[in-house]
């Protein structure tokens, strides 16, 4: 025999007890939430890095001018890190000549997060008076 509610009045329909039991609406599992997140952030990597190259000294198309030569480490490593703002460390260093001066390509290395950063600057001799 099922369990049924009468209501006190014959007139009205008989109700039945809905005895399953509902559950609460499932979270979301741990992995599948940990690797939504790091898309997330490498997507967000991805635009910085971007965002990054267009800046002045991100390619050889937008160099940094500079009087000297001497003073491109020093700007280099006073410029932080892209990600973390960290520190820029010196990784290697190259020179082309072109007709509009001499360009260096200063490869960098955060010390903290590791993230390698190329900077160009073009040497401008100042003008003669």
């Amino acid at each position: 025999m099922s369990p049924t509610l009468r209501s006190r009045s014959p007139g009205y329909p008989k109700r039945e007890i809905d005895t399953t039991v509902s559950r609460p609406p499932r979270s979301r599992r741990q992995r599948r939430q940990r690797r939504e997140d790091e898309r997330a952030l490498r997507r967000q990597v991805r635009l910085r890095e971007e965002l990054a190259a267009q800046l002045p000294g991100g390619s050889a198309e937008q160099p940094i001018d500079v009087a000297s030569a001497s003073i491109v480490e020093g700007k280099a490593r006073a410029t932080p890190c892209i990600q973390c703002e960290g520190d820029l460390e010196l990784r290697g260093d190259r020179a082309l000549s072109t007709a509009r001066g001499v360009l260096r390509e200063i490869v960098l290395a955060c010390r903290r997060c590791h993230t390698a950063r190329t900077l160009w600057f073009r040497v401008v001799p100042p003008a003669a008076n």
